[in-house]
């Protein structure tokens, strides 16, 4: 087996997707044209984009003991479920109107119940990995012992907060290396964690020098917050590589394509900025 590289952990879900016309009112039904149900969650679409770019990948995550098969995976994944006795996997529902836009809802099921336990006891997927990326939808203190842990064998640490679950607390932030923030996220983690209640749409419009004075009190390593039209970069002390502590790059990278590429680019990457593009590309 080839060492993985990158190492993902997070959560998994079966999606079930509708395709509407139009996003539905509150109370009324809409026929949708399209149905599908697939294979999904953070972590396993994260994962699934890292291999794609070329990564040795290893995933860990949960799933239920209800009839789930996970398939689709590349086969330069290496993934290691937990199965959770009297749990259903997770379940995300996706109604998608033609521009794109769409109304999500997740319910975590297994999710909840990923243990740093067995995350720990699959030791090997660490020891060769450079890059962890985990993301929140998993039980929030497996994601901080992980973070942690990673830490300690000085894995390069990539944490997607988003959508920011109730348990989230400045413990994972301070535990992160690279934290990927979209303009909502970014918006609200300000408010919960600065006590500064600020919309996305006010982010939008403030200079680079007032983000970053916010990226910084958030997390001392680097902050990427994904806006409208670009990325913007906030590094704390160490730089990746890069020649600017704050810049932005002129493309906006978003959703797990983006952040599984940026994650395995981030494996050779010289400097940061060359894998932040690669994954701007790579998510369209």
């Amino acid at each position: 087996m080839t060492a993985t590289r990158l190492l993902v952990v997070g959560g998994y879900s079966e999606e079930e997707r509708w395709r509407t016309p139009r996003l539905p009112r509150a109370g009324e039904p809409v026929h949708a044209s399209e149905f599908e149900r697939r294979p999904g969650g953070k972590a396993f679409h994260q994962a699934v984009a890292a291999a794609r770019a070329g990564v040795a990948t290893g995933l860990i995550a949960a799933i239920g003991d209800d009839t789930i098969d996970p398939a689709g995976l590349p086969s330069n994944v290496v993934a290691r479920w937990q199965m959770v006795s009297g749990v259903r996997t997770g379940r995300t529902a996706l109604i998608e109107d033609p521009k794109g836009q769409t109304i999500s809802v997740l319910s975590s099921g297994a999710n909840d119940h990923l243990d740093d336990a067995f995350i720990g006891a699959q030791s090997d997927l660490f020891d060769g990995a450079k890059v962890l990326l985990v993301s929140t939808e998993a039980n929030i203190d497996a994601v901080a012992a992980t973070l942690e842990r990673a830490g300690e064998r000085r894995i390069l640490r990539v944490l997607d907060p988003g959508p920011l679950p109730p348990g989230l607390s400045v413990r994972e932030f301070s535990s992160t290396d690279v934290l990927l923030l979209d303009v909502y996220e970014f918006a609200r983690a300000s408010g919960r964690f600065l006590n500064i209640d600020i919309t996305a749409q006010a982010v939008t419009s403030m200079d680079d020098t007032t983000i970053n004075a916010l990226a910084r009190r958030l997390c001392a390593g680097t902050v990427v917050v994904s806006l409208d039209k670009s990325c913007l970069v906030s590094h704390g002390p160490d730089r990746h590589g890069d020649e600017s502590d704050l810049y932005r790059v002129p493309t906006c990278g978003s959703g797990d394509v983006f952040k599984g590429t940026l994650a395995a680019r981030l494996v050779d990457a010289p400097c940061f900025r060359d894998a932040l593009t690669a994954a701007c590309a790579a998510a369209g």
